[in-house]
C-alpha cells in the first residue's frame, strides 16, 4: 500500500511541476536536478547504512516507495523551490513563502513516510529532517545561482 500512496503522490508532484512556470532551461534544470539527487542519495544513505540513524525498512516494496520518494518527489520539490526563489516573477515575501510551504510538504511527507513504517528514526527526529531539507534548499539555491553565473559569464 505505502508503493500506491507515494507512486500517486510522485505523479502529483510531477503534474504541479510541469504546471508551475520556470524561467530556467533545460539544461539547468538537468544539472540542478542530478546535483540535488547527489547530495540526497548521498546524505540519505549515510543516515541509514552508515550512521543508522534513519534506517530504512527491508521490504522490497518499501525500499521502491522510498526510491519513488528519493528519486522523484523529494529531488523535484527542492527543484521547484529553486525555481521560485530564483526566477519567479513574485515578490520576495511570496518566494519565501512557497519554499517555506515546500519545505512544510517535505516535512509532512517525512510524517508519512513515518506513519506508514518506510523509515524510523533512531537519534533522528523531525527537527533535524526539517533543518536537513532547508540546509538542502539553500545549498542547491546557491549552486543554482552559481551555476547561471556560469552562463553569464561572470564567474572567473
Amino acid at each position: 500500500m505505502p508503493l500506491a500512496i507515494l507512486a500517486l503522490l510522485a505523479w502529483f508532484v510531477l503534474i504541479v511541476f510541469a504546471i508551475i512556470p520556470k524561467k530556467l532551461s533545460l539544461t539547468e534544470m538537468i544539472f540542478l536536478y542530478f546535483i540535488i539527487g547527489i547530495i540526497t542519495i548521498t546524505i540519505f544513505t549515510i543516515l541509514d547504512v552508515n550512521l543508522q540513524w534513519v534506517p530504512l525498512t527491508r521490504s522490497v516494496e518499501g525500499s521502491f516507495a522510498m526510491y519513488i520518494c528519493r528519486f522523484i518527489i523529494i529531488p523535484l520539490q527542492i527543484l521547484m523551490s529553486v525555481c521560485t526563489l530564483l526566477n519567479s516573477q513574485l515578490k520576495i515575501k511570496w518566494r519565501w513563502g512557497l519554499s517555506a510551504l515546500i519545505l512544510l510538504l517535505l516535512c509532512l511527507e517525512n510524517r508519512i513516510y513515518l506513519e506508514a513504517g518506510l523509515i524510523t528514526y533512531q537519534k533522528w527526529n523531525e527537527f533535524y529532517s526539517a533543518m536537513m531539507y532547508g540546509v538542502f534548499m539553500v545549498i542547491t539555491w546557491w549552486i543554482a545561482r552559481w551555476f547561471l553565473g556560469l552562463e553569464k559569464g561572470e564567474a572567473k
